[in-house]
């Protein structure tokens, strides 16, 4: 390391560190949390190269940088400001030595990623640095600060987002799909929810009509990310990155892998609907996110704020013809 740092400015409950998750472990009680948006934390660490990121949620953060540091920050609806300069992620950009970076949740959008070129996030944990805030596992002392890799200042990068999390979310049938009579799996995917205000990186609520088994007596089993777990309210849970290992209500489906951060990145009271799909199409849509994430399109401006007309010298400078000058 070249002596530079950055640290959390008042880090709040929804910044966590999170790589791919803890795998591996779950057989011994311990969930493997990871990123609630796998797209959007991938897409990160591709842009800037580091072991981990930065998960950030609507409480925003605020990030200080000790010598300049190179980021990269993603996230749908956020905004990044660093002096006078705000972007829209995707972006990657310096923070220069003594400046903060602001990250700050829009309209839209429930989590953000940040990844620091050469962050050194200290010893792993059952081999990961994933966060779980219900086991103690992951550093917690984000304040602290992190050593990182120094570099020159550059001019900001933008790429486009490989994601549209418009639309319904794609379901796979559950390991106890049989146990909802046919009227209600046509009625599951051809009505709206809303996500519940009850929700966390544990899972998500939904609210909406009601999902009824024939029976919900069953021997608890394993929980994959994104199973929906229907208790006897009938109101499913869907269950995200600190999800517990096994549970013991009847999963009508499990969210496609695809469909994930669609499903995670909306907000509470938002509408959500679901479509069935097969596993093969499950795996041509996750391809080719992962090609997206892999050659990731710098963007081409199509729009232009006001703000930022109104700060660009766009004449250059005023030519006179020779007849007219004195």
């Amino acid at each position: 390391m070249s002596g530079a740092r950055i640290r959390v400015v008042d880090p709040n409950p929804l910044i966590t560190v999170q790589d791919a998750g803890r795998r591996g472990a779950m057989r011994f009680g311990v969930s493997e949390s990871g990123p609630m948006d796998w797209v959007r934390y991938r897409l990160a660490r591709r842009l800037a190269e580091a072991p981990a990121a930065i998960e950030v949620g609507l409480g925003g953060a605020r990030i200080a940088a000790e010598g300049t540091v190179r980021v990269a920050v993603t996230g749908p609806g956020f905004t990044v400001k660093v002096g006078e300069t705000t972007l829209t992620p995707p972006a990657r950009l310096t923070i220069p030595d003594g400046e903060v970076m602001t990250i700050t949740p829009g309209r839209t959008g429930m989590w953000a990623y940040v990844t620091v070129e050469g962050i050194d996030f200290g010893p792993p944990v059952l081999g990961s640095y994933a966060t779980n805030a219900r086991t103690g596992f992951g550093r917690r002392d984000l304040a602290a600060g992190f050593a990182c890799a120094a570099v020159n200042a550059a001019a900001p990068e933008l790429f486009d987002d490989p994601y549209d999390d418009t639309g319904p979310v794609a379901v796979l049938p559950g390991p106890q799909q049989h146990m909802f009579p046919p009227a209600i799996r046509e009625r599951f995917a051809s009505e709206p929810f809303r996500l519940s205000p009850a929700l966390d990186r544990m899972g998500y609520t939904l609210e909406g009509p009601r999902v009824e088994a024939i029976s919900h007596d069953i021997v608890s089993d394993g929980i994959v990310e994104g199973a929906m777990q229907v208790p006897g309210n009938g109101q499913p849970i869907v269950q995200l990155a600190d999800r517990a290992p096994t549970g013991g209500y009847p999963k009508i489906c499990v969210i496609a892998a695809a469909d994930r951060p669609r499903l995670a990145q909306r907000r509470p009271h938002e509408e959500v609907r679901f479509r069935w799909i097969d596993i093969e199409e499950a795996g041509r849509r996750r391809r080719a996110l992962m090609d997206a994430i892999a050659h990731p399109a710098p963007r081409i401006r199509r729009e232009f704020d006001p703000e930022i007309l109104a700060r660009v010298n766009l004449v250059g400078g005023v030519w006179g013809h020779p007849e007219h000058t004195g």
